[in-house]
């Protein structure tokens, strides 16, 4: 599995609609960030992956309904996603990329701005 590059960032989504900034060094995985000993990769685009534990399904874990709020974003009908979910960089010569601080902060008003999220007036 390729690693992470120095001074990059993953940006980890919880069902509860909890959202993170990791830290990534050299050292880190997806799996790590998952606590998961299989993952799955989602191509979001052709520079960000969706992470997801395998078994999150057959464990049980809960819908993640703002990851796949995310992923609305960049498809029209994405897959269910269940459990914790991380947003990577692509990989680029065996490296798996992180993001940069802005490319993360850009996902999550992607999700706070999504449309339809304001209502409108009364009638």
């Amino acid at each position: 599995m390729p690693t992470l590059l120095q001074d990059s960032y993953a940006l980890r989504v919880e069902p509860t609609g909890g959202f993170r900034l990791l830290d990534w060094g050299s050292e880190m995985r997806p799996q790590d960030a998952l606590d998961a000993d299989q993952v799955r990769c989602v191509d979001v685009t052709t520079r960000l992956i969706m992470w997801t534990d395998e078994l999150a399904v057959p464990l049980g874990l809960a819908s993640n309904v703002p990851a796949r709020s995310l992923l609305r974003a960049f498809q029209s009908a994405p897959a269910p996603v269940c459990g914790a979910a991380v947003f990577t960089g692509s990989t680029f010569n065996g490296a798996l990329l992180g993001l940069t601080e802005d490319q993360a902060l850009a996902l999550l008003d992607r999700y706070f701005h999504r449309p339809g999220a304001i209502p409108g007036p009364r009638g």
